[in-house]
């Protein structure tokens, strides 16, 4: 008889490494059902730092195969968090509590309703999403939710089961979303000169500054352009700057700007982390980039 298929689980999750949250929930997936397959993304993420977890997957699904299920688990109690809610609710009326799964761009997510949802993808895309109920079987871990809310759920996706089979439907409007900073384009009215404005909105583990303007963003606004002003809030202007291919380019010694894996504009250097010169956060420095008019060279 041939075998069902079974889709991958990937955990996304600020657990860490050093402590033993991980190897348990995996050890009860794998009771569920031995043949799951699961593979770690990260446990590393910074605690409570919703942003950075929603970013790491929107940048790594992708890479997985259709009907892939995305566990993400990290905790959003935090009072710093709570100003970047588009809400004017007090805290304790926040859907916090609510474990739910999803199914979007042909992939399964699972995930608390702590606004990581409205940075990771297009709510409106959403082709189906249900709230999940704690299995009653695993009381005893109170104190660990991911696993009374996702392990049962979770390899029952991989079994094949439909999201109707693991909650109950939930309303898109209930939702919570999150007032993340947003890539715009502005026309200087004096010299008529395009301007992106972006912010930053990851640090990876060597310092780059990774931020939220996408490739495509980025070429549509050029049109060709290939020589920019960048400016940071942080260390000033930088005039007649070019995109740069690789991270061993030779033909600047500051830092150098360019498209990595992600699609989106990293910002390096070669000889200490940009985002330590910077004295930087994942999404507190604002910059731009502005482009001489076509028919103009500066």
């Amino acid at each position: 008889m041939e075998q069902a298929i079974q889709h991958i689980i990937t955990l996304t999750t600020d657990w860490g490494n050093s402590d033993n949250y991980a190897a348990i929930f995996k050890a009860h997936l794998y009771r569920e059902n031995p043949n799951v397959k699961i593979i770690d993304v990260t446990h590393d993420i910074k605690k409570n730092a919703i942003i950075d977890a929603a970013f790491l997957v929107k940048i790594t699904y992708p890479h997985f195969p259709q009907n892939s299920i995305h566990i993400i688990d990290v905790n959003f109690l935090s009072s710093s968090n709570e100003k970047i809610l588009k809400t004017e609710q007090s805290s304790e009326n926040f859907n916090f509590t609510h474990y739910l799964a999803f199914y979007y761009d042909n992939h399964y997510f699972m995930c608390e309703n702590n606004g990581i949802i409205s940075s990771l993808c297009n709510i409106n895309e959403i082709k189906e999403i249900v709230k999940i109920s704690p299995d009653e079987t695993y009381n005893n871990f109170r104190s660990f939710k991911a696993i009374p809310c996702w392990v049962k759920a979770a390899t029952k996706l991989a079994n094949g089961d439909s999201l109707l089979s693991i909650g109950e439907k939930y309303d898109l409007k209930d939702i919570e979303l999150l007032n993340i900073p947003k890539v715009r384009h502005e026309i200087e009215q004096q010299e008529k000169r395009d301007k992106i404005v972006f912010h930053s909105q990851y640090i990876d583990s060597y310092g780059n500054i990774i931020t939220n303007l996408h490739k495509n963003f980025f070429d549509k606004i050029a049109d060709g352009r290939t020589t920019f002003h960048f400016y940071c809030t942080q260390t000033g202007t930088y005039k007649n700057r070019k995109i740069s291919t690789e991270y061993n380019d030779k033909s600047d010694s500051q830092f150098i700007l360019l498209f990595g894996h992600s699609q989106y504009l990293e910002i390096s250097t070669k000889y200490a982390p940009f985002a330590k010169i910077c004295r930087a956060e994942s999404s507190n420095l604002e910059f731009t980039i502005t482009f001489s008019p076509k028919n103009k060279e500066e």
